[in-house]
């Protein structure tokens, strides 16, 4: 950890206690000309610090700047080590996050942007990512093989925590959409839905999209990484037209590094779930179970009703022409 997250961690835990420069200086081993410049710092990251001649200083509030040393000090032990790359704009977090994979990123890599200016969903939609409003995020995975002892709170560097495709790369968009939700859960008392296969829901409103993209090896026939996106609308406001009927937001006072952390956490233990728990989860929060969904299948429309989801991830509809198990595409769903 670097002084500034050092630093942090110490204002965070002193629970409000004014802590002088010197006792901060022999906390860290550092000259207090360190300990100023570190906060100095962090009040350019968002945080307010109260300091003041013969005081101490205090946190008196965190910021809502996203910092990789902020996302990483709420992230558990065992994945604190990850690469975290925080951006204040960038096209795409999934284009991104592909360009570092080819250039041999590692398992784990976190990328968070501030705003994306061509974020991307699935079928070539576009994603809505306004500066300051929301998370815009994206984790690099490799299917490689690791031990399945993995324990988040242990200490670790991103060297020795890989998370272990115990589930097979078909359900890792299956693994997001139930992390999203875990999440928002743990720090809110909101309680989303997932409208299959890729959409986060909260009160009849889309509030996160998420697009996982595998990039292939040719030569060895396998796959080289997978790129799991997510773009979670916190306090975002006067959507463009069309999607205002459609866009929600989670509209929670919420610091949006904590919920970074927070969904990073929540995917590699969903990663590290039995196929069977995560299925569970994802069914329990499932949107369309039960309702009346329409969709274009071979160029026919459907109407149909929502019957399951199997081990695979695929929705089990139930037409007037029978059964049918749908592997991909859109449904429409009357909420």
């Amino acid at each position: 950890m670097t002084v500034k997250e050092k630093l942090l961690r110490i204002l965070e835990e002193s629970g409000g206690k004014e802590l002088s420069g010197q006792e901060l200086a022999d906390k860290l081993g550092v000259s207090r000309t360190a300990v100023w410049k570190a906060i100095n710092s962090l009040g350019d990251e968002g945080y307010t610090i109260e300091a003041g001649k013969g005081k101490g200083y205090k946190l008196i509030k965190a910021g809502d700047f996203l910092s990789a040393e902020g996302v990483r000090y709420y992230l558990p032990e065992g994945i604190r080590g990850n690469e975290i790359i925080v951006l204040k704009t960038v096209d795409s977090t999934n284009t991104y996050a592909k360009k570092l994979a080819a250039d041999g990123a590692k398992s784990g890599t976190v990328i968070i942007a501030e705003e994306q200016t061509a974020g991307r969903g699935r079928r070539g939609n576009s994603f809505y990512s306004p500066i300051g409003t929301g998370i815009y995020m994206t984790v690099i995975l490799r299917p490689e093989f690791y031990s399945s002892d993995i324990d988040l709170h242990r200490s670790g560097s991103k060297q020795d925590f890989n998370p272990l495709f115990k589930n097979g790369l078909d359900l890792v968009t299956v693994c997001a959409g139930c992390a999203v939700c875990m999440a928002i859960e743990s720090l809110t008392d909101k309680k989303p839905l997932i409208k299959w296969v890729n959409d986060v829901y909260l009160d009849g409103k889309k509030i996160c999209g998420i697009l996982s993209e595998a990039t292939a090896d040719y030569e060895a026939k396998s796959i080289d990484s997978v790129v799991v996106g997510m773009g979670i609308n916190i306090t975002t406001e006067d959507f463009p037209e069309g999607l205002e009927r459609k866009a929600g937001a989670l509209g929670a006072e919420i610091n949006r590094a904590v919920l970074a952390a927070k969904v990073t956490e929540c995917l590699f233990k969903c990663l590290n779930r039995t196929r069977e728990e995560n299925i569970a989860d994802y069914k329990a929060h499932s949107l369309v179970l039960g309702k009346e969904v329409s969709f274009t299948k071979s160029g026919a429309e459907y109407k149909a009703t929502a019957v399951d989801i199997d081990m695979n991830g695929e929705l089990i509809v139930e037409t007037a022409e029978g059964v049918m198990t749908l592997n991909s595409g859109e449904i429409s769903v009357k909420l």
